[in-house]
């Protein structure tokens, strides 16, 4: 009677450890299983398919590659920082369809554009700019909430004019791109070809961005501070090229300001 007892237990022994072990062996396969799968989701979501020419692609792929910095233009074209124009008048060198005016702020150095809520921007001067060139400016903000600032698009028009606002997907806007502050993305249009990348434009309630535009030929770059978000083949060359700025409906009491703005060419 003993001897089958000792034989039970040594049964259910061996049976139970086998059992830990099939169920050890199982969970390695399931997790190495799960790795496998994990990797192969990564890997679709960070390279594009062979010969992608899809410009959202190459938008938001340009935005990941902060290596390639901006090269400014070696010649200078043009350039305003607002120093010589009287506090409260429009500056001499733009012209708007609504109002604006030179202010200077507490704790930020230089004298500023204040832009006025739904209203567009424009040079009060024809640049000829050539194929190649840079352009750039300082972009401050005021609000509690960078969301308050809705979209501010800018971007080159086919026209210098400022009788009416300038809408972005309007026909006389050949290209540009949008700061979307409440969904906080960067978008750029040039008819057929457009890009959407996300961005954290929150973090520019109150703060000072500087934007870098530099245009070859149709290739187009678009830089945040340093980080490029846009890489693209979005320029029409035969289009003339004038720059403007739009501002959206400010809300809660939110502000936009620019100045610093430069035109280099190579």
């Amino acid at each position: 009677m003993k001897k089958i007892i000792f034989l039970t237990v040594l049964v259910g022994l061996a049976y139970g450890s086998q059992a830990q072990v099939l169920k050890k062996v199982q969970r390695r396969l399931e997790n190495k299983a799960e790795k496998k799968i994990d990797e192969m989701l990564d890997s679709k979501k960070t390279k594009p398919a062979a010969g992608s020419t899809n410009t959202q692609l190459e938008g938001v792929l340009g935005g990941l590659n902060p290596g390639e910095p901006f090269l400014r233009g070696t010649q200078l074209i043009f350039s305003d920082d607002l120093a010589n124009d009287a506090p409260g008048s429009m500056p001499r060198y733009w012209q708007t369809n609504s109002t604006g005016a030179v202010v200077s702020l507490n704790g930020v150095s230089g004298k500023w554009l204040q832009l006025a809520a739904r209203a567009s921007y424009q040079l009060d001067t024809l640049l000829q700019l050539p194929k190649k060139f840079t352009l750039e400016f300082d972009l401050l903000t005021r609000a509690s909430e960078a969301s308050d600032l809705r979209d501010i698009d800018f971007g080159f028009s086919k026209n210098n004019s400022t009788k009416s606002y300038i809408y972005g997907v309007g026909k006389e806007v050949s290209v540009y791109s949008s700061l979307k502050y409440y969904y906080e993305t960067i978008t750029t249009d040039a008819g057929n070809n457009s890009s959407t990348l996300p961005f954290p434009l929150s973090n520019y309630a109150n703060a000072t961005m500087h934007i870098s535009i530099s245009v070859d030929g149709e290739q187009m770059q678009l830089f945040i501070d340093s980080q490029k978000v846009l890489d693209a083949a979005v320029i029409d060359i035969n289009a003339p090229k004038h720059f403007f700025l739009s501002t959206d409906k400010y809300r809660n009491g939110a502000q936009a300001f620019i100045s610093n703005f430069r035109v280099s060419s190579f």
